[in-house]
């Protein structure tokens, strides 16, 4: 059914006034205000660039209020605040049905009073990515409208008024991406229980070596993680893993890259105890490592 021009801009600025109310300024960087969402009446969700010290300032037109940072993770870019106060919440949805041309906002107070922007879903990806800081965000979501000084940290809205994502400049160098709800809902739920999103490590350094001709055709393998350094006390030395081993499988696993390393440390492995397969000294050995919590680095 047309939607003639008036009736455009009516839903545009409703969806404005109704979740512009949830959208606070975030005083707390090193690089001038952010923009917040409040996701529960003490509780507001940022982006972690904006926080740079235990207690921020966060404001709303004509108040201002003090608020303790209750996690960071900043290899999503996220950061979950807490307040003493009521403000007016707005829920975050998981963006999976965000399509490309969808027209959205982009909503943000860098000042006073809500900014917005607008345009419209511009790409939008079905599969998780990998952030340069390890995280993992459930899906790649852009949008072309302009963003401006003080909108990272805002929600992406659909004209129904549902919340896609907080907009981001910290995932990609100079891209301003959409942290989709899904990666925000679960970040968020570690952030409230943890402080931090917790993630398996094994407590060494690697680097990714082609194996030799006959390592080739006894494992099958061509390519494996050598490791460079063993952390004294940690999961890889308790286990009796040491330096010049090759890894070649973790759990069922076939590591060739730091990325698939990475891919498999995730938080559910935290305390688990894996098989780790390697190359040592011209034979392949089998040793159990119990994974441990990978050390906050807030």
């Amino acid at each position: 059914m047309p939607v003639s021009a008036p009736e455009l801009s009516e839903a545009l600025s409703q969806v404005v006034e109704s979740v512009g109310k949830s959208v606070v300024r975030v005083e707390g960087g090193r690089r001038g205000p952010a923009s917040g969402l409040a996701i529960a009446p003490n509780r507001i969700v940022t982006v972690a660039r904006a926080v740079f010290r235990d207690e921020v300032s966060v404001g709303l037109e004509g108040v201002s209020l003090k608020a303790r940072v209750k996690g960071v993770d900043r290899s999503t870019d996220l950061a979950l605040l807490e307040v003493d106060g009521t403000l007016p919440a707005t829920e975050v949805h998981d963006g999976v049905h965000a399509k490309v041309g969808q027209l959205v906002l982009k909503l943000a107070r860098p000042g006073q009073t809500v900014q917005a922007t607008s345009g419209i879903i511009s790409a939008s990806g079905k599969n998780s990515f990998r952030t340069q800081q390890g995280g993992t965000i459930d899906r790649y979501l852009e949008s072309d409208a302009p963003h401006h000084p003080g909108f990272s940290g805002g929600p992406l809205v659909a004209l129904d008024g549902a919340v896609l994502g907080l907009t981001s400049t910290g995932l990609l160098r100079g891209a301003s991406l959409t942290i989709p709800g899904a990666t925000v809902k679960r970040v968020v739920a570690q952030l409230e229980a943890h402080g931090e999103v917790r993630r398996s490590y094994l407590g060494v350094q690697m680097q990714p070596v082609r194996l030799p001709d006959d390592v080739r055709q006894s494992t099958g393998e061509e390519i494996g993680l050598l490791i460079t350094k063993v952390e004294k006390d940690g999961p890889a030395s308790t286990a009796g893993i040491q330096y010049g081993d090759t890894l070649l499988h973790l759990g069922d696993d076939t590591v060739k890259t730091l990325d698939d390393l990475t891919a498999y440390l995730r938080a559910d492995h935290v305390g688990q105890q894996v098989p780790v397969t390697l190359w040592r000294q011209g034979k392949v050995e089998t040793l159990a490592v119990t994974l441990g919590a990978r050390p906050s680095s807030r």
